[in-house]
């Protein structure tokens, strides 16, 4: 009975400090992102709309940024390789605008958080065009208007990843689980020692 108790308190434990764990390496990646590594661009088709995207990433923050080009595909056609947080919204999307979608997608190991800005307005400069987003300070503004909402007037929507959020607190409450199994062990070897005296 005792030691079923002991797994139940370390269980709880673990699962604690899992969740603080997740939460931390969620927002903590995007209060220090300073400059990305340089955005590499692509051309994706998703039916019969073609994007022109633009990803960077640094630690624990993920960045796509996505612009509706003004031709359509005669055929639907599925090509260019998307993360599924990046995926662009369901259509239909309205013409004759510049329709940009940027995608910041924070946590690690896995992103566990995506804010999304949905810009149909030419006055608004954030996100840019993705055809001209190949430089290292795209992801810096996203997070810094994710945080203090300054460039783009904040994200569009915000929501969690539920399978990146709860990869990444099976592996942080697994870690702690281990850890604590360890400290354990080590207590229980030190009475011993201590009692074999």
């Amino acid at each position: 009975m005792r030691a079923m108790k002991k797994h139940l308190l370390r269980a709880v434990v673990a699962s604690i400090a899992g969740a603080v764990a997740t939460v931390a390496m969620t927002y903590l990646p995007i209060h220090q992102v300073n400059r990305g590594q340089g955005a590499r661009q692509a051309t994706i088709f998703r039916g019969e709309h073609v994007w022109a995207n633009a990803r960077d990433e640094v630690f624990g923050v993920r960045w796509s940024n996505l612009w509706l080009h003004d031709e359509r595909l005669l055929s639907p056609v599925s090509d260019g390789e998307l993360p599924s947080w990046a995926e662009p919204p369901p259509g239909p999307y309205p013409d004759g605008v510049m329709y940009r979608v940027g995608t910041l997608a924070s946590g690690w190991p896995f992103p566990s958080l995506r804010a999304r800005w949905i810009v149909t307005d030419v006055s608004r400069n954030f996100p840019v065009r993705a055809d001209v987003d190949d430089q290292d300070t795209s992801i810096f503004y996203a997070a810094d208007d994710f945080v203090n909402g300054n460039r783009g007037g904040g994200p569009t929507e915000v929501g969690i990843l539920w399978k990146g959020a709860l990869a990444d607190f099976a592996i942080y409450a697994a870690a702690a689980w281990l850890l604590l199994g360890v400290r354990a062990r080590l207590v229980i070897r030190r009475e011993g020692a201590a009692a074999a005296r």
